[in-house]
Formats: structure tokens, sequence, C-alpha cells
């Protein structure tokens, strides 16, 4: 069935500026949290999260987006805004010469369904007391558990019952993508096959996918050293498929709801031509 591309092709962007054979089941959704944020948290508590984090108020941005649809003559209107994505960071460490930089991306999913976190990236850079990458993935195994997918530098975890990576053609399972917002990206684009004219809801990306309920909730740590070298830059993703997935389709049926009401309340109120 395809998905008319009403969410990427019409958001209005308003800115204030190897796989192992199971995945961890959805009572250990939990202990996956990334600094204090976990997925399905709220933009208010995740804001709080930021505070606890220590993040710099000077860095926090808060991205707010809205959907635009048309009557057919109107193409401007739009729905309520609501919050994207909110990026921040700590204070900016330096000493010798050397850096350290901590930052995070939030991303929440869209109303009716809306308001709750379904993805993050956090970015850690640091060049003054960095661990070796043997001591940090030796952290993170300790804190999360047994991971369900590993490679020379990414180690992947699932979990919330989905077995399979839905964003990734990876033969073990590995790697995360999140929506590019510079290209309007959408979460569909990284699950569904689109026909040119619309997303296939019946046909995934990956191809031994065949259902949304086979997505799993992922973590990612992907470190950038081996062994005793160190760990100066580690990248930490995070994203909830089904949940955003289920969000972007409820959004655009309430869209589409929205563009119906428009053509027929323009219809209704249009003028007889003088004959």
């Amino acid at each position: 069935m395809p998905f008319l591309r009403k969410i990427t092709s019409s958001i209005s962007v308003i800115l204030f500026t190897g796989m192992m054979a199971h995945a961890a089941p959805a009572a250990d959704n939990d202990k996956f949290d990334v600094v204090g944020f976990k997925l399905g948290m709220t933009t208010d508590e995740a804001q709080q999260t930021l505070r606890d984090y220590g993040a710099d108020e000077a860095s926090i941005s808060i991205s707010r987006v809205a959907f635009t649809y048309s009557d057919g003559v109107n193409h401007n209107h739009k729905t309520e805004d609501f919050i994207y994505r909110i990026s921040a960071g700590k204070p900016v460490l330096n000493q010798d010469g050397k850096r350290q930089e901590d930052s995070i991306i939030l991303y929440f999913s869209p109303p009716p369904q809306g308001g709750r976190l379904v993805g993050l990236q956090r970015l850690l850079n640091n060049e003054i007391d960095p661990i070796t990458a043997n001591e940090f993935r030796a952290a993170v195994i300790g804190k999360y558990g047994e991971p369900q997918g590993t490679n020379f530098a990414a180690i992947n975890w699932k979990f919330g019952g989905g077995t399979q990576n839905c964003v990734s053609n990876d033969t073990k399972g590995m790697g995360i993508s999140l929506p590019a917002t510079s290209r309007n990206q959408s979460i569909l684009d990284l699950v569904y096959a689109n026909s040119g004219t619309g997303y296939l809801l019946d046909r995934f990306r990956i191809g031994r996918v065949k259902s949304l309920d086979q997505c799993a909730n992922m973590l990612e740590y992907t470190i950038a050293a081996q062994g005793d070298m160190p760990a100066t830059r580690v990248q930490a993703t995070m994203i909830d498929v089904q949940s955003w997935v289920k969000a972007e389709l409820a959004a655009g049926e309430e869209v589409e709801k929205l563009r119906k009401a428009a053509v027929e309340k323009r219809m209704g109120g249009g003028k007889k031509p003088a004959l």
C-alpha cells in the first residue's frame, strides 16, 4: 500500500535557531539509557535530563517543525508546530592544547502520538584524559550486558521485543542510521521502499524484514580506537524504530484529514460563476 510522502515533502521547519538469535526482552528497556536519556521520554523529561547531564544552557537549540498541506489553491496550510529535535552540549574543556567535548542530539516523534524520545546521538571527543578502547568497551558491556552484535569498532544491543535491524543492511545487524535533517528525511525513508510516488508499507528496504514488529530498539556504541589505544572519539546512537514509524504514519493520516477538511471548506465556500 503506497503512503504518499506528505511528511517528508511537506514538512516546514521553523527553527528557534554478527547478530545473535535473540534480543533483550521488552522488560529490559529501562536498563538502556545514554547518560540518563531513555527512549519514550517526554520532551519535558528530556529537558530536565539535559540539565542533569550538565548541558551548557547557551548550547541548547530547540528545532520545531510543522506539517504543511494544500487545499488545492492555498498551499501553505500548517499544523501546529511541535518539538522535533533538541541539541546541546556540555561546556568545552581546553587543557594544554587538548579539548574535551560532549554533545547530544535528541529526536522526538510527531503528534498525535508524539512528544516522545525516539532517537538520540551522543558524541564524545576527549583528548584530555581518555581511557583505552578496551576499558571503554568493558565499561559499556558492564552497564548494558552482552551485546547482540560486535565488530572491530562497534557494539550493538537490540531490545524492546524485536530482533532485526530495520535501518541497516549489514549482515551482522550492525549500524544505526538516523533521518538526515539536512535532506528532509523521515524515518519512513530509512525503513520502507519507495515507488517514487509514495512509501510501500508492505515492502521494507531491508530484505530480511517482513513486518514492522520485527524491528528492534537498538543502542550502538562506536569507538574509533582499538585495544590499548586511547578512546578519544566515541559515538552512541539509540533508536526506537517501531514507535517512530507508527507516530509518523499517524501524523500522515492526521494531515490527510486536515487536507480533506480544507478542500471541502474551500469547495463549499466558493462562489458560483456569473453566467
